[in-house]
């Protein structure tokens, strides 16, 4: 039929290197194509506010006034998208909400704030920054040919038998 050397490369080297390649693809295709859409996704990119209420705002102050470290906002200074936000925040149960859109006061939200609203004071901070994903540009298509070219390798023992077989017709029909 064939000698060793190449029945062992083409029975169980091809195969073992090719499952190597089709995991290695995987393992680059899957985060890579989650980082092409997920711009697409809401969450990315946004940063979560939480709210607290003026109660608990004046619990976690004692009462006093937050001091000159703590930045103070009045409510018509945020953007269009924070007054959303912090309206959204305000009304849910838990008191977060995302921020879809401009975010010029975000250093002031990540140390901390005190919002002025309707007359009452309401901690603000950033608890979430959902960020976006990062990948190397070519981590898909890499991580997709690694895979094709894995299959070529599993798939290398039975063309490689259908060859010899085609070999031998051709050696026995001359």
């Amino acid at each position: 039929m064939s000698n060793g050397a190449d029945s062992f490369v083409f029975q169980y080297l091809a195969p073992f290197v090719g499952v190597l390649l089709i995991a290695v693809g995987i393992a680059g295709a899957v985060p890579g194509g989650y980082a092409l859409i997920e711009p697409d996704l809401e969450n990315c990119g946004n940063p979560t506010i939480g709210v607290e209420s003026p109660e608990e705002t004046a619990e976690r102050f004692g009462g006093d006034e937050p001091g000159p470290r703590l930045p103070q906002l009045a409510f018509e200074d945020l953007s269009a998208a924070e007054q959303e936000a912090f309206q959204e925040a305000v009304d849910d149960p838990v008191g977060e909400t995302q921020v879809v859109g401009d975010v010029p006061n975000a250093d002031a939200f990540r140390r901390g704030a005190i919002v002025t609203y309707e007359g009452e004071k309401y901690y603000v901070t950033i608890v979430a920054e959902n960020t976006c994903f990062a990948a190397a540009p070519l981590q898909f298509p890499l991580g997709v040919f690694a895979i094709a070219l894995g299959f070529l390798g599993v798939l290398a023992p039975p063309l490689y038998r259908r060859l010899v077989r085609l070999e031998q017709r051709a050696g026995r029909s001359n």
